[in-house]
């Protein structure tokens, strides 16, 4: 999920950087997704009855899964979410702003019923631009019995097809204020002593306050890459720990 790069930003060793000419968090940067990125808590869902619920989502979900747009609050991205269900082993989540569809997240069991991947979608970003990842669950609950088989608790594992302009972003660290800026047009400058700061270019995040936004931030943390140095046309090919991060 791109705002996994966007909301709820910190270097655990941020506020310890001497000042300087240029900062060592100052470049563009490349997230490297690992299991350790993966939310500690399930994800649980309940199918049944033509009637579905996530207890987990932000906002919680408790709409019919009959396909149609049904009205939510709670969420800046989205106004509207409908649930279809494909077939006995398959969902699709369609998320709408003012009529215009925003987002989707397709959920397939496998046939064994024991792990699922979620192809996921979004466009909450002011250039529109569609960012996109798929998930891999294993599940640790079964749901009630005659419940769809996407019902129970789910344990994201692992992150894959993360596209690109999830995964860049451009850091920098001048004096007391910290900048960052991805592809799909979000930015902030957060000074370092706390407050709130507006997040632009994003329908889903508002303020960053050194904590998270929404769902997306249930990630634990993002190993970043350097892939470009400030003012440097090639990419950097060390691997040393200037050239590592770790954002929580």
């Amino acid at each position: 999920m791109r705002s996994v790069l966007c909301c709820g930003l910190l270097i655990s060793w941020l506020m310890l950087v001497p000042a300087m000419a240029q900062s060592p968090f100052d470049g563009i940067w490349k997230a490297e997704p690992t299991e350790s990125d993966t939310p500690r808590e399930p994800e649980v869902y309940l199918l049944q009855d033509e009637t579905y619920r996530c207890t987990t989502c932000e906002p919680p979900l408790d709409i019919r899964a009959d396909g149609r747009d049904q009205k939510i609050t709670g969420e800046p991205c989205y106004d509207t979410v409908s649930l279809q269900v494909v077939d006995d082993r398959t969902t699709m989540e369609t998320d709408k702003r003012g009529g215009k569809t925003v987002g989707s997240s397709k959920m397939t069991v496998s046939s064994d019923g024991n792990s699922a991947t979620i192809d996921w979608k979004e466009s909450c970003n002011v250039n529109g631009d569609v960012v996109s990842e798929t998930f891999i669950l294993r599940r640790v609950a079964k749901g009630p019995r005659g419940s769809h088989s996407v019902s129970g608790s789910w344990q994201i594992v692992k992150r894959v097809n993360m596209s690109e302009n999830a995964m860049v972003v451009t850091l920098k660290l001048e004096g007391d204020t910290f900048s960052f800026a991805d592809p799909a047009g979000m930015s902030y400058a957060a000074k370092l002593d706390g407050t709130e700061t507006p997040i632009k270019g994003d329908l889903g995040c508002w303020r960053l306050k050194t904590a998270s936004c929404w769902r997306r931030a249930r990630f634990s943390n993002i190993r970043l890459r350097r892939v470009r140095n400030p003012r440097s046309t090639a990419p950097s090919q060390s691997r040393n720990r200037s050239n590592m991060a770790t954002k929580l």
